[in-house]
């Protein structure tokens, strides 16, 4: 527990969850289209999957109301082809009234550091929409009393509509998974990840777990086959039930457009904007790895999984890749999805940081 004043920033506890679903409902990430990154119907459901540890901390005023929260969680990851625990921060939310008080600020992340151990990474992960001019302004302005956040590279959201017919593809035979494979799925996520910067890990146990692998099923996996062995794998991921995007507005401009964005849609094969207070009905597409980087697999697991999404009448898919990858030009041809621009930041809690040797960084976007 730390004071700020007569704020206490402190660890949240489980009776804090109604006050947490509040905080995220109420202070959306900003940008051009404002969204809600919610955890209904419960705040704690999430944090397995997000990592382990999850710790989340909140800000809490003498009447108790709480009026800051931050999230960090520890990944099984690779750094410059290694495994290691990486942390990842999210969910910092200051609600309006509270703002720009940087000693409320400064507590929560001293918070955050106690919270770290000497068998991880010297630094975190964390991303920002690219168009929180806000956020980036104050977390990236080197304050005393905060850790440096060193920018990385842009990330892509691609938002994918369910509305084209699907296509069929040649090359590797494509099957669902099955409980027997989910070894197979580990090996190939193993060997394949390591070529990207700070990808996630899951070994076949995390594949199994109810906790770590919350609403997938070995069903929900795609799997590219050669002879017997599995050189491909792509997992279609609903967490509506403990995670969901809620849009909550629009910036004037793309406000006055949206009626005509969606009347022509259907036309465009473009994705609808949702009303206000409208949740995003979407399914990830996550645990993304192929031999080889071998596009034609890589194509073919995207169809499958997108059929899949159609017959399951998700509106949405949602997939993420850095902006540099080689595989995004054919997603956004083949599908014209919806792109929404965020900046990985590595933060240092220490004088120096690790160096990166230049990987293709590679989140699961489905943690974030």
């Amino acid at each position: 527990m730390i004071r700020a004043g007569g704020t206490i920033v402190e660890e949240a506890a489980p009776e804090d969850d109604p006050a947490l679903r509040l905080l995220l409902r109420d202070n959306p990430m900003e940008g051009e289209i404002r969204v809600s990154l919610e955890r209904e119907p419960n705040v704690f459901l999430a944090a397995a999957v997000e990592g382990e540890p999850h710790r989340t901390i909140v800000a809490r005023e003498p009447g108790g109301g709480i009026v800051g929260m931050g999230s960090r969680s520890v990944w099984n990851a690779f750094v410059n082809g290694e495994p290691c625990r990486l942390g990842y921060l999210s969910q910092l939310r200051v609600d309006r009234a509270h703002r720009g008080r940087k000693r409320l600020i400064t507590a929560g992340y001293d918070l955050i550091r106690s919270f770290r151990n000497t068998e991880e990474m010297p630094f975190d992960l964390t991303s920002i929409i690219a168009d929180n001019d806000v956020a980036r302004r104050l977390l990236g302005a080197g304050l005393p009393g905060l850790p440096r956040y060193q920018e990385i590279e842009e990330w892509t959201t691609l938002v994918v509509p369910t509305t084209s017919r699907p296509r069929r593809t040649t090359g590797a035979r494509i099957e669902r998974g099955t409980p027997e494979r989910l070894g197979e799925i580990a090996g190939c996520l193993e060997r394949n990840r390591r070529r990207y910067q700070f990808a996630p890990r899951f070994s076949a146990a995390d594949l199994r777990s109810p906790e770590r692998s919350r609403g997938l099923e070995p069903s929900d996996f795609f799997l590219a086959v050669v002879d017997t062995e599995v050189v491909g794998t792509l997992a279609l991921w609903d967490q509506s039930g403990f995670k969901q995007v809620v849009v909550q507005g629009y910036a004037p401009r793309l406000a006055l457009w949206r009626p005509w964005i969606n009347r022509f849609s259907p036309v465009l094969g473009t994705p609808r904007l949702p009303d206000p207070g409208q949740a995003l009905p979407h399914a990830y597409l996550s645990h993304l790895a192929v031999d080889e980087d071998d596009p034609e697999i890589f194509r073919a697991l995207v169809e499958a999984a997108y059929a899949e999404a159609r017959a399951r009448r998700y509106v949405y898919v949602v997939a993420g890749l850095a902006a540099r990858h080689p595989w995004r030009p054919w997603l956004e041809k083949r599908f014209k999805p919806r792109a929404y621009a965020s900046v990985l930041y590595t933060v240092l809690w220490e004088d120096e940081a690790t160096a990166l040797d230049g990987r293709m960084p590679h989140v699961e976007v489905a943690l974030l």
